[in-house]
């Protein structure tokens, strides 16, 4: 006698289950007399760990045939131009087009141009331009993620097709756990993307030293996203009796625009005094304006799938359907003096005072100052009569300061604390503070320091430009984690500070330099960067830590805090559990792991009790702190995914208007992290 219900349950652990939905979809049977004939059809076995043999089929790459594709480019692109000396114009035309690599994800574009300049008169210019473009782009039906690690890693036995001629696709469970075409074929969307910008300038030279430059743009953005899905079914669905389908047709419409105007002016005076001092001032002013409004509306459950827009829908979620608006403003002012003498000592001072509408009142200016120095050794006397002049040209070394300001993450009303709509109570709708005040925020300041070399040997045919460079980032706008009790997650704040130095190297050479006119040049450059975190915000925690997790210490047999965020630590710390090997046999098991129990896996060594069980072919985990336990104590260093090293090299040979050039970068000293192989390999 067979038992039956044995025998169903390890057909379900290999996936070998016989409802006609499993049978459509999964190629996988139990192997028998019956099914024999199927090796004749390009099926295979292989031997089942729980007894038997299993008889499949491999579609592997099936899916991922139906998800990519060859895809081809085509631009088609027209201009004209003319002028004389008084005026010259520019105008063009492109038509762009691409079907996207991944199936779905087509990409069109259409775009003018047409630029003018005039000459008023003699000492008088003006100047504009326009360019139009509108655009459609699809992205994927479901996220980038879902799309290239889910889709990708459906099971190797799961048939995309339902029919041998591979015209009917099969859904499977979701639009990312299953044929894409099939989930295609039951959306409609719409996408159209419209830019503006427009900008117009007038100079006016004054004097041969002093002019005037007013600069007028302005630039529209116009989002439009539409969506319908249409009753769809799963693979249990289509052959579940009598067949069911989800009708759920979610629609939607979004509509988003933003215009940005900005205005500046600024004066610029060069002039020469006696024969040797050179002097650049230039003293400005700019005002930045942006608006922005987005509106939409979403709706479920439409009767039919023949009307694709929302007004067919018959329910509609809170918090779906809104209209939000805001503004943004930046006033500046800025400066800059450039002076040198005789082309040996260079001098530069440079300011900035900014204004932001994201922050109140008191803080909303911030005063960004900056100056460089140099000295060029080689325009020296002494140097041009020393023997060291036949070998090196140029010898310039220079040092820098300046500051930097950022609100970049800041909401534009952040500052005011904001309020959000809650779900209906009682029928009635209201409004909940999501977000603290804090009018006492102020500028993200950035200084840095860069002390370089400039040098140039053998007619500067061979150049090496070196900077050391140390960049200190205070009042961090970052978020200090509150207690539970106070209704708020955290409150923003400029408690931190973070350091970011190294050193940078360019080297160029003329390798070949012909009389027939080939040339061979190459370079490289290469960067070595570390960081460390200097202050965080005060929470009574060991290094004001934020987030992170204990491991064990073999060291110092203690537990210790890693990861997160913590004062005198690096950023990008990689920490993950270190694989011994896999367990080849119940008797390893219970030599290795017999009263192991693995808190990540849930499962346990074969003296312990319960049903989920370590077996053959489950990964043997390092124990750190030996005591039968995985979790996540048990974790150690594996790297840092912020590389210690970044650059490259060229080589670039040329020869009467031909030219090759070649670029190759590398990074290193970091770890990278495959999270598709991560993904994949934890599905098996």
């Amino acid at each position: 006698t067979v038992d039956r219900g044995a025998a169903t349950e390890q057909d379900q652990r290999r996936g070998a289950r016989t409802t006609p939905a499993y049978l459509a979809s999964f190629d996988i049977r139990r192997y028998s007399s019956t099914t024999a004939s199927l090796l004749q059809q390009g099926w295979d076995t292989v031997s089942d760990p729980y007894g038997g043999t299993i008889i499949f089929k491999d579609h592997s790459g099936e899916v991922e045939s139906a998800l990519f594709r060859n895809t081809r480019t085509n631009d088609h692109y027209i201009n004209v131009a003319g002028g004389n000396d008084r005026g010259k114009y520019y105008a063009s035309f492109d038509n762009y087009s691409e079907d996207g690599i991944i199936v779905g994800t087509s990409y069109k574009r259409y775009a003018a141009d047409l630029n003018g300049s005039y000459k008023i008169r003699r000492n008088l210019e003006a100047s504009s331009m326009v360019n139009m473009s509108t655009s459609s782009q699809y992205g994927t039906l479901g996220s980038e993620i879902n799309t290239l690690y889910r889709t990708r890693a459906i099971w190797p036995t799961f048939n995309p097709w339902l029919d041998s001629a591979k015209t009917v696709p099969n859904p499977g469970n979701s639009n990312t756990d299953g044929n894409p075409v099939y989930w295609l074929g039951k959306t409609n969307r719409r996408n159209e993307l419209n830019r503006i910008t427009a900008s117009a300038v007038l100079k006016w030279d004054i004097t041969k030293d002093f002019y005037l430059k007013a600069t007028a743009s302005a630039y529209l953005f116009e989002n439009i996203d539409e969506s319908f899905t249409k009753a769809t079914q799963t693979y249990t669905q289509m052959f579940a009796v009598p067949a069911a389908y989800t009708l759920t047709r979610p629609s939607f419409s979004n509509f988003s625009r933003s215009f940005q105007t900005q205005y500046n002016a600024i004066a610029n005076y060069t002039k020469t005094l006696g024969r040797a001092h050179n002097l650049n001032a230039m003293a400005g002013a700019e005002f930045f304006d942006t608006k922005a409004f987005e509106m939409q509306v979403s709706g479920t459950n439409a009767p039919t799938d023949e009307i694709p827009t929302v007004n067919a829908s018959t329910l509609f979620a809170a918090g779906s359907n809104y209209s939000t608006k805001s503004q943004f403003r930046i006033a500046s002012t800025f400066g800059r003096l450039n002076y040198d003498f005789d082309q040996r000592y260079l001098l530069s001072v440079v300011f900035r005072r900014d204004g932001v509408s994201s922050l109140a009142e008191k803080n909303r200016f911030g005063f960004f100052p900056g100056m460089s120095a140099g000295w060029n050794i080689h325009r020296e006397s002494f140097f041009k009569n020393s023997g060291l002049s036949n070998v090196i040209n140029t010898l310039k070394p220079r040092v820098s300061y300046g500051q930097n300001g950022n609100v970049a993450g800041l909401g534009r009303y952040e500052v005011q604390g904001t309020y959000g709509a809650q779900a209906l109570y009682n029928n009635t709708g209201g409004f909940l503070q999501t977000t603290l005040a804090n009018p006492n925020l102020v500028w993200e300041k950035s200084k840095t320091t860069d002390i370089g070399l400039d040098l140039g040997m053998f007619g500067n045919r061979v150049t090496l430009i070196f900077d050391y460079f140390d960049r200190v980032t205070s009042d961090l706008l970052t978020n200090l984690a509150l207690p539970d009790y106070t209704g708020f997650g955290s409150v923003r704040t400029n408690l931190g500070s973070y350091e970011n130095k190294g050193y940078e190297f360019t080297l160029n050479a003329t390798i070949l330099d012909m009389a027939n006119g080939f040339k061979l040049e190459a370079g490289g450059n290469a960067t070595l960067v570390t960081n460390r975190i200097e202050k965080l915000p005060f929470n009574g925690n060991e290094f004001n830590r934020q987030g992170g997790f204990q491991i064990w210490d073999p060291v110092t047999s203690k537990l210790i805090w890693v990861s997160g965020l913590q004062e005198g630590k690096r950023l990008g710390e990689i920490y993950a559990f270190k694989q011994l090997g896999i367990f080849r046999d119940d008797a390893e098991i219970a030599k290795v792991a017999a009263n192991r129990w693995d808190n990540v896996a849930l499962i346990g060594g074969p003296s312990r009790p319960g049903t989920n069980k370590i077996t053959p072919g489950d990964v043997n985990w390092l124990d750190v702190d030996k005591n039968d336990t995985i979790d996540s104590r048990d974790q150690v260093y594996i790297g840092n995914i912020y590389p210690k090293w970044t650059g490259g090299f060229n080589l670039n040979a040329s020869f009467k208007g031909l030219s090759l050039y070649t670029r190759f970068e590398f990074a290193t000293g970091h770890t990278i992290y495959n999270d598709l192989l991560a993904r994949t390999l934890g599905n098996m």
